[in-house]
C-alpha cells in the first residue's frame, strides 16, 4: 500500500539498467535521508520529474527486507495532478517543441522499419512519415485539420499500414506495425518489454497476443 509524501530531491542518481530484464531504475537522496539510494523507482515516465533541489508529492511503497529498506515510488504529483496515469502517460518538463521533435525522430526510424520490411519503398520513407505524424496529430486532437493529401499508389500503400484493421483481420502483422501502435499510445519500448517480459521483441512470435498483453496493462480499450 503506498503513502503519499513530501520529498526534498538532493541528488539525483544515474539511470541504471538492473536484473535479467534490464530495467531502467532511477535512484534518488532526499533531505534528512541518512542512506543513499533507498528511494528510487522504475517507471521512465516519472524520470524528467525527479530533479535535484526540487520538492515533490509522491505516492511511496516502503518493503523493509532484512537490515534494508526500500522505498518505491510509483506516482508522483504536480499542480495536484498524477504525471502519469495508467493508460495514458504524460510527459514531464518538455516544450511542445521538444515534445514534436522527439515524434518525429521516433516516427522516421519506425517509416524505415515499413521499408526494411518491404512494406514501403524507400523514396516512400519521408512521405510515409509525414502521413503518420499527421494522423497520429488528428488522432490526439491536438493539430489544426489537416490539408488534404494527394494521394498516389505509394502514399495510399502507406495510408492502408494505420488502419485501424488491416485487410487480413490481424491486428498486428509486423513489429513496424506493433511500434507504430505503441508510439500512437505513447508506450515506450523498455515499459513494453517490462510487460511482456522479454530482452527485444525478435523473442515474440505472436504480435497480436503481445499487443493484448500491453493494451490490458495499460488499461486501455
Amino acid at each position: 500500500m503506498s503513502e503519499r509524501k513530501s520529498l526534498t530531491i538532493t541528488q539525483v542518481e544515474e539511470i541504471k539498467k538492473v536484473g535479467d530484464k534490464q530495467i531502467p531504475k532511477l535512484s534518488f537522496t532526499i533531505k534528512g535521508q541518512e542512506e543513499k539510494h533507498s528511494y528510487f523507482t522504475f517507471r521512465p515516465s516519472l524520470f524528467e520529474a525527479i530533479k535535484e533541489g526540487q520538492t515533490i508529492s509522491a505516492d511511496i511503497e516502503t518493503e523493509i527486507r532484512g537490515e534494508y529498506t526500500n522505498h518505491k515510488v510509483v506516482q508522483i504529483y504536480v499542480d495536484g495532478q498524477p504525471v502519469s496515469s495508467k493508460g495514458t502517460g504524460r510527459s514531464y518538463g518538455k516544450s511542445p517543441e521538444e515534445l514534436e521533435q522527439t515524434a518525429r525522430l521516433m516516427i522516421l526510424a519506425y517509416a524505415k522499419d515499413l521499408a526494411v520490411a518491404d512494406k514501403i519503398l524507400l523514396k516512400d520513407i519521408p512521405k510515409t512519415a509525414d502521413l503518420f505524424l499527421t494522423w497520429l496529430k488528428v488522432s490526439d486532437k491536438v493539430a489544426s485539420p489537416a490539408q488534404p493529401v494527394q494521394k498516389d499508389s505509394g502514399t495510399q500503400e502507406s495510408e492502408d499500414l494505420f488502419s485501424e484493421t488491416p485487410p487480413t483481420g490481424k491486428k498486428v502483422q509486423n513489429i513496424a506495425e506493433l511500434k507504430s501502435l505503441m508510439m500512437k499510445h505513447k508506450i515506450g519500448t523498455h515499459e513494453a518489454y517490462e510487460i511482456l517480459s522479454i530482452k527485444g521483441f525478435l523473442e515474440l512470435t505472436d504480435l497480436d497476443e503481445a499487443w493484448a498483453k500491453i493494451k490490458e496493462a495499460k488499461g486501455l480499450e
